[in-house]
Formats: C-alpha cells, structure tokens, sequence
C-alpha cells in the first residue's frame, strides 16, 4: 500500500491492489524500438465523496519474466521511459475572474495542458504567463516592457517577500524553457513535476491577486449597497417621525 493524492478531489489516500490496477501491453517488436510496451495504471479514488478514475499511460522497453505454468509476466522497465502521459483526468484548469485578460487565460491553460508532455514547454509557458499577469495587474507602462527582470525590479516593493522568492525561481526555470543554452548539447529538463510546481504558484498567483481583488471589491460594492440602503430607511424614519409630530388640523 502507499499514499496517493487523488487529482479531483486532491484526498491523499492509500492506494492497494483493491483500488489500483496494473497492465502491461506488449507491442510489436519489428520495429526498432525492439521489446517495447505500455503500461496502464488505473486508479479508483478511495475517499467516498470522490470516486473518480485516474487512468496513467507509460511508454518503454519490456521486461519479459517466463513463468512455468502460466503466461509470461510482462515488466515496464523503469528507465528509460520515453513517455508518460495522464489520461484520466484531463488537465485540470483553475476558473479565473473575467478581468484576467484572455491572452492571460490562454497562455495558462496551455502550460497546464502540456505539462505532462513537455516540462520545459510548460515551464517556457508559465514565465509568459508570469510576465503578462505583472504587466497587466501592476500596470507597467508600456515604456517600461521589454526584459522580464527589469518589469519585476519595477514592482518588487509591492510583492511580498515570501512570494518575491518564489516568483524569482519561477522565472529562472522558465528562462531554462524559453532560451536555448549556448551550449547546444547540453539539454537541462525540466520534468512534468516541476513544472506543475511552476504552474501552482501562477495559480497563487490569481488567487492572491486576481481573486482576491475581485473579491474586496464585491465586498465595497456590498457595503456601499448596504450603506446606501441604510441611508435611505433612516431618511424614510425621520421623514415618517415628522409627519407623526406634525398637529392635526
């Protein structure tokens, strides 16, 4: 048995033979990949309020053990694995306010979509969406664009510390992404995992930002309305208690 985090309900829970299920398949072997196969991992979620199937796919070179009275067992080797790829769910992206500009949402999406099939791709994705949401939340003038690093000295003292820091990691990985190193044949990755590291904190990133704007502005909004209701009942009183002290004719 081993832990799990299940990602709808984002539960950890345990995973065992009873809720997760392993197979591999055995592909033709003509080609030059030679005895390569894929390997089906089927997960049920254990939290009762969730239930949902998670359906991971692996791609690599098989491990044939003969068994004597039964068919061979078929083995994914661990390395090298040319492919690993979710299925089930499909990229799960956040619902983002209607003030975050639609260049913003897109270019999130994709990093969320690509993640499991290039962390570098994704990573490259994450810093352009990093740099539009500084642009567009800061409002950094248009002279003023240009170097990512520059437009982040220009709004650092309104950053907190702690996110400051984060935010510099996201973008040094995501230069690794964006630009090709000047030695070309040394590749750095960056792996499915880090990248979705990467992809979590753009999305503090609209709740702490975005999302939580949005929300103190509904809430003057509300207590403007409620004050302005406020207002108009006690005109009403004192207009009612005048006509009440007025003497009859």
């Amino acid at each position: 048995m081993t832990s799990w985090q299940c990602p709808y309900c984002n539960h950890f829970t345990i995973v065992s033979h009873k809720n997760r299920t392993m197979q591999t398949i055995r592909l033709n072997e003509k080609s030059k990949q030679g005895p390569a196969g894929l390997e089906v991992t089927s997960t049920a979620c254990a939290n009762p309020e969730c239930i949902e199937l998670t359906v991971d796919l692996a791609f690599g070179q098989v491990e044939v053990i003969p068994r004597t009275h039964s068919a061979p067992l078929l083995r994914l080797l661990p390395m090298p694995r040319v492919l690993r790829r979710r299925l089930l769910p499909e990229a799960k992206v956040i619902s983002l306010p209607d003030e975050v500009p639609d260049e913003i949402k897109i270019t999130y999406s994709e990093a969320v979509l690509i993640a499991d099939l290039s962390g570098r791709a994704s990573a490259a994705m994450a810093r352009r969406c990093l740099q539009g949401i500084v642009r567009d939340f800061f409002q950094v003038p248009q002279e003023k664009r240009g170097n990512l690093g520059a437009e982040l000295s220009l709004v650092k003292e309104q950053i907190s510390p702690d996110l400051w820091s984060d935010i510099v990691a996201l973008r040094s990985v995501g230069d690794i992404g964006a630009h090709m190193d000047k030695n070309v044949n040394e590749i750095i990755d960056v792996s499915p995992d880090e990248a979705k590291i990467l992809i979590q904190l753009i999305e503090t990133l609209f709740t702490e930002w975005y999302i939580a704007r949005a929300k103190r502005r509904q809430r003057s909004e509300s207590l403007a309305t409620m004050l302005s209701s406020k207002r108009d009942a006690q005109k009403l009183a004192k207009a009612s208690a005048r006509v009440g002290d007025e003497p009859e004719s």
